[in-house]
């Protein structure tokens, strides 16, 4: 039976993503660095802990790719020496926690880290506050947790959301074989090759994570099975449980999720549940495109998609031009890149919404496609609109006439109006007419603290047309159609 990679390709792959004994040494010493400075630090006194570990691919598991590595430094404080935050009601508790968290990352960690190489030292949030950092070119989270039991995961759940972290990490790290790591590592190179792995993803805010690739691959027989279930979880969940897709949505967490990959150590939560269902349309669509180059034992171009390169930013093809634009911004530091990236994303939303359809109701710019894209300190939103020039006026539906009091207001409302359908209409004048001019006027709208509009775009904003053009219309084909209706020959998609 055919396998996906060659023994030879298997072997290359993993020479190029293994990383060094160097990188692996580097890594180990800013831990233990990190471990003695916050555990010798005065504040240390102040909070009742068990450990500090590195959690994560750097951590006991062992699974970063070279040159992708970065640190989860955890801190786990004792449940039995806070429970007069943990035993109050969830709203009054999660306030109460993000106080705890605030002030360990303000009094200690902070404090804790000033005398060592460090960068870009900020307080981030995700569900709770935590030091974000960068030290010897690398990137750190040093986060507080609970460090509860099986029992205690089991029965009542995690007190904050990163406590799975740490079972996660004893539970992946037995499991590990060689040969598993091996195939973890192969699976996350092709998904950042892919460049839809975790809350960097180009394709979607949130890609494809570690962990899940990690339990793919251990509770797969070879790679080809890991694959394989990557590609059918959205038919195919994956539970200890043996709960059928139909099963799972009929459980109120589950019943809106895109794909489903249960966690292993917390039976009630869905390990995907926050992965961007377009992020893994695109991830499927590789696979898809993997196997033909595989069964064509075209060895350079199944490497070639196995290993990440950067995204291009040559021009997109002329008839797309008309269609696309972009925004691009730059951060002033004073912010994590996960909020950033968070508040742009809403405001991307609200355009596309604006742009898609009239106040009214009726098509405006028609079908919006809508991705954002960041490197550093600079962030780019991308567009591409079916219908980039339209009318001076279109034509707006109202109420039935059989509505009486309705039908009267519009008629007041509106000097002309017909009768068509049982319906009266009318004709208004758009308010936009330019869909740079209304992207731009929502912008003004909503600015965003820590973002700074820029006029001269750069190589991000080619980037983002880039992502959109050559990974988001491949899976994107009513938007296609209906360029395609327009548009004179063969619209030129690449596969």
């Amino acid at each position: 039976m055919e396998t996906l990679l060659s023994d030879n390709v298997r072997k290359r792959i993993l020479a190029k993503v293994t990383p060094s004994q160097n990188e692996l040494d580097l890594q180990k010493t800013i831990i233990d660095k990190l471990k003695q400075a916050l555990s010798n630090h005065p504040s240390s006194d102040e909070y009742s802990y068990s450990f500090i570990e590195a959690q994560g691919s750097t951590g006991r598991k062992q699974t970063q790719l070279r040159g992708a590595a970065d640190i989860d430094l955890f801190v786990g404080l004792k449940p039995e020496d806070y429970k007069t935050i943990i035993d109050q009601p969830e709203q009054k508790r999660h306030r109460d926690l993000d106080n705890l968290m605030n002030s360990m990352v303000k009094n200690w960690f902070r404090p804790a880290v000033t005398g060592l190489e460090t960068s870009n030292v900020q307080r981030a949030f995700s569900q709770h506050p935590y030091l974000s950092l960068k030290m010897m070119g690398l990137e750190i989270d040093i986060l507080g947790s609970f460090d509860i039991d099986t029992e205690y995961l089991s029965e009542k759940g995690p007190i904050t959301a990163v406590d799975r972290t740490v079972h996660h990490t004893r539970y992946i790290a037995d499991l590990l074989t060689d040969e598993k790591r091996d195939d973890v590592r192969i699976l996350k190179s092709f998904v950042r090759a892919s460049h839809a792995y975790g809350d960097r993803c180009a394709v979607g805010r949130m890609g494809i994570t570690g962990v899940s690739l990690e339990l793919l691959a251990i509770l797969s027989e070879a790679l080809d099975d890991a694959f394989n279930a990557l590609e059918q979880l959205d038919s195919k969940p994956i539970d200890p449980m043996k709960r059928s897709l139909k099963e799972l949505r009929k459980h109120s967490a589950f019943r809106d999720d895109y794909i489903i990959l249960i966690d292993p150590t917390d039976h009630q939560r869905n390990i995907a549940s926050s992965f961007t269902p377009r992020a893994y349309e695109w991830v499927k669509y590789r696979i898809d495109r993997l196997r033909k180059a595989s069964k064509k034992s075209d060895e350079n171009e199944v490497l070639d998609m196995m290993l990440e390169s950067s995204i291009p930013t040559e021009a997109i093809p002329e008839w797309l031009t008309s269609h696309a634009f972009t925004r691009e911004f730059k951060s002033d530091g004073s912010r994590h890149y996960t909020i950033l990236r968070d508040k742009l994303y809403r405001v991307a939303k609200k355009v596309q919404t604006r742009l898609k359809t009239e106040r009214t109701g009726e098509p405006r710019f028609g079908v919006t496609l809508v991705e954002v894209y960041f490197e550093d300190d600079s962030y780019s939103i991308g567009f591409l609109v079916e219908n980039p020039d339209i009318s001076e006026h279109y034509v707006r539906r109202g109420p039935s006439k059989d509505l009486v009091e309705a039908a009267d207001e519009f008629r007041k409302s509106h000097s002309k109006v017909e009768e068509r359908d049982g319906f009266l209409w009318t004709t208004e004048k758009r308010q936009w007419r330019d869909p740079q001019q209304l992207v731009d006027s929502v912008l003004e709208d909503n600015p965003i603290q820590g973002l700074e509009r820029v006029i001269k775009t750069s190589s991000v904003s080619r980037k983002i047309l880039n992502v959109l053009y050559r990974y988001i219309l491949p899976i994107e084909s009513s938007f296609l159609e209906k360029i395609a209706r327009v548009k004179d020959g063969d619209l030129e998609i690449p596969r």
